[in-house]
């Protein structure tokens, strides 16, 4: 939870207001659902600068939710809070209520991460946020909660006003070959800190995928030959497969008692009915067996009780490493995972008429207990359309790679039609739109540096791999946008954001000037490769200066590989 900083009195209150509501069960089961708030009974307008106009023509504050169309608790709090009359009335007549979809406006997520979906967030006319908290409010506590907010703000408020974003100073850094390898040694002491030696993966309670990481574990050991590497990426390319897992004696339910529970979503007993179903037939592992593909997270350390939504870019990132696993051990069964999961990829996530990559699959606690010939007889997960750009470029990169190590044509045309798509229907004078909308047809807000560095990255390697110059032209002008639109010149390394966006930011926020770590990495990384293409050593400059920015992070490389591989390169210049 985080508030903003004020006279002793005042924080103590908002504090007191909501400390009793980051108290989810993060560990519950997920279930599958869609947004309802356009046929809502709270009177929704989307996060722009019209709905703070309407807050400050009102005299009202803000009452914001941040949402995923995969979140399980999102939806709870959907059904039994703000979907009832009581509280949806209170919020019409005192509040504008302000609806953020998490995967579409990333950006605005980013400013409140108040540690989880959903967050519930309070702010007055001007934009100043009184307090942002996660998870599930129980509808009597969230009504008690916003009357004493709004008696809190007519009897003891004072404006504090927002002040204008501003960059926190950063010193560039002249980068030796000290520095360089400092750097690289680093990340390899964290990963070895991170690293479960029991059950493979990094951390000791729930384990996500780390794609990159594990991807990057192999490059560590192709350069060095320490097995040492080799075999914490196998451990958990194996444990997150359930390869290890032993055989158990499932207490499935039958098909008939399956299909009643998952049309009894809303049954209160339901969550316990869940609960003893992941009990008596317990998964193992991320990889979903059946269909291929990955979930997003487990629960539990041994990779078991996962989180059963499906995300584009886990897919990315984790079989790419199973791919890169197979060239290296030639073991056929980081093949057949990798090719099982991109044949669901390119089936339930892709639209093959326009080419393009789908978001996500919802989560569903009961359909992945039913066998594969049970699966024809319902329907599937709802995915999500919407077409998210650097998660689409990150999933070209693997198609290119799955090309190459397959030896197969089809993931190099797919790819390649991808990179269509988003050069027709997406580039535009401000850079490359950041999402596609499939129900209006076109693509929204631009100027987002994450999507010109991927998508800038994914047409590199689209050039490497066709030689089409189309490709690196295209390369080149998202690099000439964001060196001309988004680098700091004074002192160096990429802003956030430039969008001329109008209906989607306030005059503000139309310029962000904070410079994410993770996606400088991935520009930075673009960089070096379209100057190793193109001999333009400005490319080589700027990237030697952003690593120069960002050197004193080292110990956020964990959650980016790309500043490690940019390292890697300037060691051999």
């Amino acid at each position: 939870m985080r508030n903003r900083k004020r006279g002793k009195g005042q924080r103590l209150l908002i504090l007191l207001l909501f400390f009793t509501l980051a108290t989810a069960n993060w560990q519950l089961p997920t279930a599958a659902h869609a947004y309802t708030h356009d046929t809502s009974l709270i009177k929704w307008q989307e996060y722009s600068a019209q709905a703070f106009d309407n807050a400050v023509k009102e005299k009202k504050p803000a009452f914001m939710i941040i949402t995923a169309v995969w979140c399980y608790w999102c939806h709870v709090y959907e059904e039994k809070t703000l979907e009832t009359k009581e509280v949806a009335d209170y919020i019409n007549n005192n509040f504008i209520p302000i609806f953020v979809d998490y995967d579409r406006r990333k950006d605005i997520a980013s400013k409140y991460p108040a540690g989880g979906l959903p967050t519930t967030v309070v702010l007055m006319p001007d934009g100043e946020e009184l307090v942002a908290v996660p998870g599930y409010i129980e509808k009597g506590q969230l009504l008690l909660n916003l009357e004493k907010t709004l008696a809190f703000i007519q009897k003891e408020y004072k404006p504090k006003g927002v002040e204008e974003a501003k960059d926190i100073y950063r010193e560039r850094r002249n980068i030796a070959k000290l520095d360089l390898q400092k750097y690289s040694d680093h990340f390899e002491r964290v990963v070895v800190d991170r690293y479960d030696t029991l059950f493979g993966g990094f951390g000791l309670r729930e384990k996500y995928i780390y794609g990159r990481a594990v991807d990057h574990l192999l490059d560590i050991y192709e350069s060095n030959k320490d097995k040492r590497y080799l075999d914490m990426a196998l451990k958990t390319l194996d444990n997150m497969a359930g390869r290890t897992q032993k055989t158990v004696k499932a207490k499935r339910p039958s098909f008939n008692e399956l299909k009643k529970l998952r049309e009894d979503v809303k049954q209160p007993d339901w969550i316990n009915k869940i609960a003893r179903l992941q009990t008596d037939d317990k998964i193992v592992g991320l990889f979903e067996k059946v269909e291929g593909g990955f979930f997003r997270y487990a629960t539990q350390r041994d990779w078991s009780v996962p989180h059963y939504e499906k995300m584009l870019e886990d897919q990315a990132d984790i079989i790419k490493a199973y791919l890169h696993a197979f060239k290296i051990t030639k073991d056929n069964f980081y093949k057949d995972v990798a090719v099982k999961s991109l044949k669901y990829v390119t089936s339930s996530m892709y639209n093959e008429k326009d080419s393009r990559f789908y978001g996500s699959q919802d989560a569903d606690e009961v359909y992945y207990h039913f066998t594969l010939e049970e699966r024809k007889k319902v329907a599937p997960p709802r995915t999500d359309t919407t077409s998210y750009t650097h998660t689409n470029a990150n999933m070209v990169i693997t198609l290119l790679y799955a090309g190459d190590v397959l030896k197969e044509d089809k993931y190099k045309k797919a790819a390649v039609r991808t990179l269509d798509f988003f050069i027709n229907n997406m580039m535009s004078e401000n850079g490359v739109l950041s999402f596609y909308d499939p129900a209006k047809n076109k693509g929204f807000l631009d100027g987002q540096l994450e999507d010109n560095a991927w998508l800038a990255l994914a047409l590199i390697e689209g050039y490497k791999t066709t030689k089409e110059k189309r490709f690196i032209e295209k390369a080149d002008a998202l690099i000439a946008f964001s060196l001309k639109s988004l680098y700091n010149e004074k002192e160096g390394g990429f802003i956030e954001r430039r969008s001329t966006a109008r209906e989607f930011y306030r005059e503000k926020e139309l310029v962000s000037l904070k410079k994410p770590y993770g996606h400088n990495s991935v520009m930075n990384y673009a960089l070096i490769n379209l100057y190793e293409l193109t001999k333009n050593k400005e490319y080589l400059e700027k990237a030697r200066e952003g690593f120069g920015l960002f050197y004193e992070d080292m110990n956020m490389e964990f959650q980016s590989v790309h500043f490690q591989r940019v390292a890697r390169y300037l060691l051999k210049q």
